[in-house]
């Protein structure tokens, strides 16, 4: 048994408000399809931001299609949850998706599905979607908060052979290297064959007795940690390579990470004490970059510098550029600093849906803080403390997993 894993695929991010980026996103996905199709895989997951918009436009969809019709052309299913970027209240893209036969959506619903790779379970009021491939169960859910995975956890054991599917952290990898907040521990996992996971953008694997906890990281370079490579010039010049983007091809719940191309985006820093030395250290790192990529570049110097024509020296020389400039020993030059720094995940979402200029927006921002924060939604009209305190103690009799959830 062979299948692909991909996770973070991210269908129309424009990076640094660049529409061809969102270009870059969907031909990175397309190449890993093909190369899937090739390797001959019997089905493929893919965990969690698909999309990197919970309500993506008409051409992120179409992209989407044409991509999974790569594998629905060779009879190959594919097993997909949401993430925390495009995960819905209600029906999103990917019961769009379902619809039109391209994949099969995992997760907690209020009706039973049933389908050639799909089957239902009656959990604590609410169906539990699984897939199916021959003896094996592809058990999963969406994108949750902290304090919801960790209730929901215990009801995704499988029966026999099983794959489990989240877009969730889990402490003890990302504990290594990588300054994220995690949402479970490895002891909290029910036991599964392989752990196809997503939510963490760079590859890492862990070993779980005999099986294998793996992140493939994203398909596209989503943001200067993500740097093909890391280029610093201070006293000398140093550069370290970054992280390989691609995903899993999984025989025998065996992971094996293959490489997909992607455009070139450089982390750059230069330190110096004279404006001539800062230029020529940035000049000399352009004259060794290929003019196709990105670079993101923070430049610190004791004399003031030009920062507009560092930009247009750097635009000369790439397809794109981020520059910062920093003054030595006084306060940094206001730049644009990365929300990323300041926010976490969810507040950065609800960020991106509050800029939209309509009013299905502001409806939905408020979903997603009563859904994040556990509120109960209010009864119309006035009722008195007893009241309230009457209906709230019969919804707890009739409390269901769904009403959880």
């Amino acid at each position: 048994m062979k299948f692909a894993h991909f996770a973070d695929i991210h269908l129309g991010y424009e990076q640094y408000n660049l529409p061809w980026r969102a270009e870059d996103f969907f031909q990175s996905f397309k190449r890993a399809a093909e190369i899937a199709v090739k390797e001959g895989v019997d089905f493929a997951i893919i965990s969690g931001d698909l999309f990197h918009r919970n309500v993506p436009s008409p051409r992120t969809i179409l992209e989407a299609i044409e991509v999974l019709r790569i594998f629905k052309e060779k009879g190959i299913p594919v097993f997909a949850i949401e993430g925390n970027h495009d995960k819905s209240m209600r029906e999103s893209a990917y019961h769009l998706l379902e619809n039109l036969g391209l994949l099969n959506l995992l997760g907690f619903r209020k009706e039973r599905v049933e389908g050639d790779y799909l089957t239902s379970e009656k959990v604590e009021g609410a169906y539990l979607v699984k897939g199916v491939f021959k003896d094996l169960e592809i058990i999963g859910d969406k994108h949750r908060t902290k304090w919801q995975i960790e209730k929901i956890l215990p009801l995704l054991k499988g029966g026999g052979k099983s794959i489990l599917v989240l877009h969730q952290v889990v402490k003890e990898v990302v504990d290594i290297d990588l300054e994220m907040s995690w949402d479970i521990t490895i002891d909290q996992l029910p036991e599964a064959d392989y752990y196809a996971f997503g939510h963490v953008h760079m590859h890492r694997e862990k070993r779980i007795g005999d099986s294998f906890l793996v992140y493939p990281g994203s398909l596209e370079r989503y943001d200067s940690r993500e740097a093909s490579k890391f280029i610093i010039y201070f006293d000398r010049l140093e550069i370290r390579e970054g992280e390989e983007k691609g995903f899993c091809l999984v025989e025998n719940f065996r992971p094996r990470f293959v490489r997909v191309e992607t455009r070139d985006l450089f982390s750059i820093s230069v330190d110096a004490e004279k404006k001539e030395e800062a230029e020529m250290k940035f000049l000399e790192i352009l004259r060794n970059l290929n003019k196709s990529a990105i670079a993101v570049a923070k430049i610190a110097c004791s004399e003031n510098l030009d920062s507009k024509k560092l930009l247009e020296i750097a635009l000369g020389n790439l397809k794109h550029a981020e520059i910062s400039v920093k003054r030595k020993g006084l306060e940094e030059i206001p730049v644009i600093i990365p929300e990323r720094q300041f926010f976490n995940d969810f507040e950065l979402k609800l960020l991106e849906i509050l800029r939209e200029e309509e009013e299905h927006a502001i409806k939905t921002a408020i979903e997603m803080i009563k859904e994040h924060l556990g509120f109960e939604k209010k009864e119309k009209g006035e009722s008195t403390r007893e009241e309230v305190k009457e209906v709230r103690e019969e919804k707890r009799k009739r409390v269901t997993l769904f009403d959880f959830l």
